[in-house]
């Protein structure tokens, strides 16, 4: 892939037919003419610097405050191609973290490529560090702010970690309708050296994909390779259930792509191992499976909040189990009768969780969903998930419930346990133990 730089005349001259931020409120839009399939990275290998920052990047406050902030600057000892790289250093006691940023216009409904050659040493996370050791793409809209800061970035490459020798870190992602600008940025915020050379960042043209709508799903499929017969109905008919039990108003459509196969999957996405890819920010499923119950529950209830990973697992395989065709009462009945589920206040974080193992815990938070919905109201529960976002925490976490539910989270835990000590399938529903199924293990 060649590298093309920006000149500065360039960017000054989409003043002329883009709304980049300063350069006046037109009211009909006109999109910048971005090239595809070249670098648009400006000095993407360090080699030109304007005293002690590299020509075209920006150095921006990232997170924290404090007088001890992270170290960053040129290389000359480090380089992939040139002279020189650029490091972002974090030490155990770093309090403020800094970021290379470099800012470009971008097409709606196009992909994007980003990449660069990357060298750690000694990387690690101590206590209170994030661990974003990578580079990173945010989307902005016209005015030049995100379009959703829900997350650190909108798509990011793997992180690092340890020592390692330069290696290319590469990621795909696709730009949201409403994006006009991407930012790529270098990020440590870790303890240790990351070293920085030959970044990418690409446009590219969007595959020819054939579109159906239903009410809240745009389906799409490339030419020759069509959903199998009934299988966009079957899907479309699960979601508007699950859009119709929660009632809900999507502020976002939901896309769904199908790829003909794993290895036409793998040749679009450059991977050599097939994994579906879930977009939240887009709202979008890239799958070969023709139908989904497990993955496209979190698009769908990606507008509630983000509570407690127990709240969100649980309200997933809630809303699975009909379909599945799972009790979930007997479920938690058969653990807890083996005593193998903890106190709910002990489980709310994902690690914690996992500690325990996910096929006990997703199901017992499902239950305690499902009684609680059932005795209290699906309203009363979607205050609760909504208001519980972004707590992790026992403490918190039981003042927003005792606010809505008048009692302690512990003291509901409980009278949910006795619920399902007792509880007795309907006879003749069909619905049987876990031990008793097969294929319901859940993971």
């Amino acid at each position: 892939m060649r590298r093309q730089s920006c000149s500065v005349v360039a960017i000054l001259a989409l003043c002329a037919i883009s709304v980049y931020p300063g350069c006046g409120d037109r009211k009909d839009e006109v999109l910048p003419d971005v090239q595809t399939g070249v670098n648009l990275v400006v000095n993407p290998s360090f080699e030109e610097w304007d005293r002690s920052q590299p020509v075209g990047w920006k150095l921006k406050h990232f997170s924290g405050e404090g007088e001890n902030i992270n170290m960053f600057g040129r290389s000359t000892k480090e380089s992939v191609t040139g002279r020189f790289s650029y490091y972002l250093r974090g030490l155990f006691n770093t309090e403020k973290w800094m970021v290379l940023t470099q800012r470009h216009p971008v097409i709606p409904g196009y992909r994007l490529d980003f990449a660069a050659q990357i060298k750690s040493v000694n990387i690690k996370r101590n206590r209170d560090q994030e661990d974003n050791a990578n580079i990173y793409v945010r989307f902005l809209d016209r005015d030049g702010n995100r379009l959703s800061d829900r997350y650190y970035a909108d798509s990011y490459t793997h992180h690092r970690l340890g020592t390692s020798d330069w290696r290319r870190n590469w990621k795909r992602t696709d730009i949201p309708k409403d994006a006009r600008f991407v930012e790529i940025g270098l990020i440590n915020q870790m303890t240790g050296y990351l070293y920085f050379d030959d970044v990418e960042l690409v446009v590219t043209e969007p595959l020819p994909w054939k579109k159906k709508k239903t009410d809240h799903v745009d389906f799409y499929y490339l030419e020759g390779h069509p959903f199998p017969e009934g299988s966009i109905e079957r899907e479309a008919q699960l979601i508007d259930g699950y859009v119709r039990k929660l009632d809900l108003k999507l502020e976002q459509r939901i896309s769904y792509y199908y790829y003909p196969s794993e290895e036409r999957f793998n040749e679009i996405y450059n991977t050599k191992k097939y994994k579906q890819v879930v977009s939240y920010k887009m709202r979008a499923l890239h799958t070969v499976s023709p139908f989904e119950n497990q993955m496209i529950i979190p698009l769908v209830i990606f507008d509630m909040g983000t509570p407690p990973f127990g709240l969100a697992e649980g309200l997933t395989l809630t809303l699975r189990a009909p379909h599945d065709g799972l009790d979930l009462h007997m479920m938690a009945k058969e653990y807890l009768i083996a005593k193998r589920i903890p106190a709910l206040y002990k489980v709310l974080t994902r690690k914690a969780m996992q500690d325990v193992k996910f096929s006990i815990t997703v199901p017992a938070w499902a239950s305690f969903i499902t009684y609680i919905i059932d005795r209290y109201g699906m309203e009363m529960f979607k205050k609760l998930y909504s208001e519980s976002s972004e707590i992790e925490e026992a403490g918190p976490f039981n003042d927003v419930f005792k606010e809505l539910y008048q009692k302690d989270f512990p003291v509901v835990d409980r009278e949910w346990r006795l619920f399902v000590l007792r509880y007795q399938p309907e006879a003749g529903d069909g619905t049987e133990a876990p031990a008793e199924r097969e294929g319901n293990t859940v993971e």
